[in-house]
């Protein structure tokens, strides 16, 4: 794996771990059977990639 594979798996991590759930609010976004699809958020991530490394 490269560095960029590093540093973005890092950041879904942190998303899945510190980031913002939607659940309990009331959502637009809704599956194919009609259930609200709730996410994970996380605003204002920035990432930097050197992809030499």
């Amino acid at each position: 794996m490269s560095m960029a594979d590093d540093i973005f798996i890092n950041m879904c991590r942190d998303i899945i771990d510190n980031g913002f759930s939607t659940e309990g609010m009331k959502v637009r976004p809704r599956w194919e059977d009609g259930t609200m699809a709730h996410t994970i958020k996380k605003f204002g991530v920035v990432n930097r990639y050197d992809l030499r490394k």
